[in-house]
């Protein structure tokens, strides 16, 4: 059964899944309810505090302990939006859907070389993760990178350019998502430069020359 949080300034929005950054800034939500409080959401996330706006929100878990979880909404300008509404025949009425997230969870930032990896937590499990994950470089670095280096170069550098969001984060994921954000920073070029003299890291594949063999 999915776990929902409620939205405590507004009683008829219920929150599945919602995604904070290291900060505590909304990255994605995303929650049910009546038209009306859904477009009420939208607005105050616009609007100043002195129209009645909000910078924060709490999220509150409906089971037993009722824990609250907050929420920095931070510059509006940098979130999306998209809705969906529900069958009317559905259990609890006519309910709508809403997807609030950052744009950057969309398209990479290039100039900084920073991306985000989301998805369900079942998906971002073992080699499907680190496949995902190399994508992820190879569209970031500013070098090529070939496949086989996959394995060798994750391992020297993953602990200093991925950053992982889960239960062990200070703003952990609620609901069924995980997230990874992965910046290369400029040390990268050197890292993969000294892999290569070392010879951690060659042209030609040699575990499948030796498989070959």
């Amino acid at each position: 059964m999915t776990k929902l949080y409620r939205f405590e300034l507004l009683s008829d929005v219920f929150v599945d899944a919602c995604l904070r950054d290291a900060s505590g800034k909304l990255m994605f939500l995303s929650c049910y309810g009546r038209d009306t409080s859904i477009q009420q959401m939208f607005s105050a996330f616009t609007l100043p505090q002195s129209q009645g706006g909000l910078d924060t929100f709490q999220l509150r878990d409906t089971g037993g302990n009722g824990r609250r979880h907050s929420v920095d909404v931070g510059d509006a300008e940098r979130l999306g939006k998209h809705t969906g509404r529900l069958p009317r025949d559905n259990l609890f009425g006519n309910l709508v859907h809403a997807w609030v997230y950052d744009l950057r969870l969309q398209q990479a930032d290039y100039a900084n070389r920073v991306a985000w990896l989301m998805d369900r937590k079942e998906t971002l499990v073992g080699d499907r993760l680190g496949q995902r994950l190399w994508d992820v470089y190879r569209q970031l670095s500013p070098v090529p990178l070939l496949d086989h280096w996959r394995e060798p170069l994750m391992n020297a550098t993953s602990s200093e350019y991925v950053t992982p969001f889960n239960e062990q984060s200070i703003y952990e994921p609620l609901g069924n998502i995980a997230a990874y954000r992965v910046q290369l920073e400029d040390s990268f070029l050197d890292t993969v430069s000294a892999l290569v003299k070392s010879g951690v890291l060659t042209l030609s594949d040699r575990t499948a020359e030796r498989l070959a063999a």
